[in-house]
């Protein structure tokens, strides 16, 4: 019985804390569909763990610059796409909060430029392309 107990105390936060996550990841998708915003982010950095990556995007909010790291499961990047420019969903009352859509590169200069970034930035992303 008080095996069964000590069981029971273990799992009980584990669960609790993977349903919470579940259902906020759930919402966050739904409402970035419903309400979210489109801008430019761009693939900074890739950190190399011995299991899987870690992407690391910047991009720009009212003038503001924002970092987002995610891992990089289903995404499809590599370090090819390093300083690469892509369209990022965000919630305009948490714009921390985004979702990348890495199937599809941006290379307006304009559109970049309208999104924040510097031209010295939009310049790193010619000379890695050549």
């Amino acid at each position: 019985m008080k095996k069964t107990i000590k069981i029971i105390l273990v799992l009980a936060p584990l669960i609790t804390v993977f349903a919470v996550a579940y259902f906020r990841s759930n919402w966050t998708d739904k409402e970035l569909k419903k309400n979210g915003k489109t801008t430019i982010g761009r693939i900074d950095s890739i950190e190399r763990l011995p299991k899987w990556s870690i992407i690391y995007l910047s991009y720009y909010i009212n003038n503001k610059k924002y970092v987002f790291s995610q891992d990089d499961l289903g995404t499809g990047i590599t370090k090819d796409d390093l300083l690469k420019f892509y369209e990022v969903r965000y919630l305009p009352s948490s714009p921390e909060i985004i979702r990348g859509g890495y199937s599809k590169q941006i290379t307006d200069t304009t559109a970049i430029l309208k999104a924040g970034f510097l031209r010295e930035e939009i310049a790193n992303m010619v000379n890695v392309s050549d």
